[in-house]
């Protein structure tokens, strides 16, 4: 049995889209703003969310979470030929909801999180109005 690498001519007209739009619209991000990070930045938000509702409205929004949330639920092939183009802009990943480390915190809190957590912690990340971190120790190692 032999494997076809095609992507699929629908995935593909995404894929095109999104090639586009980082570099027409979202590179020069890159040159104009600090960190992606920085929600509050008054710059950020007025230039960020305009591009965000873009993302928005062609349904490319957090694409890792399920239609649930907003998201495509898509697989892991099609978010690794996603974000091989996002990864060419520091400001890729947020403008399609998608950054790290707020992604496996939305998927972690998405499926364990309780209804209080989500509403305090996962719409906001959502919305894109806070941004995430988390923290590692390792017993022993004096982190703990």
């Amino acid at each position: 049995m032999a494997w076809d690498f095609e992507t699929d001519p629908e995935f593909q007209k995404d894929l095109d889209w999104i090639a586009e739009f980082i570099r027409t619209e979202v590179e020069p991000l890159d040159h104009v703003l600090g960190s992606p990070y920085d929600v509050t930045n008054p710059n950020n938000i007025k230039l960020v969310r305009p591009l965000q509702a873009k993302v928005k409205a062609r349904k490319l929004w957090a694409c890792h979470l399920g239609p649930e949330l907003g998201g495509q639920g898509y697989g892991q092939v099609k978010l690794a030929l996603m974000n091989e183009i996002l990864g060419r802009s520091h400001f890729g990943p947020t403008v399609f909801g998608c950054q790290a480390p707020d992604t496996g915190n939305a998927e972690i809190l998405a499926h364990y999180g309780t209804p209080e957590q989500k509403k305090k912690y996962l719409q906001p990340l959502l919305d894109n109005e806070i941004v995430s971190c988390f923290s590692m120790t390792e017993p022993q190692g004096g982190a703990d």
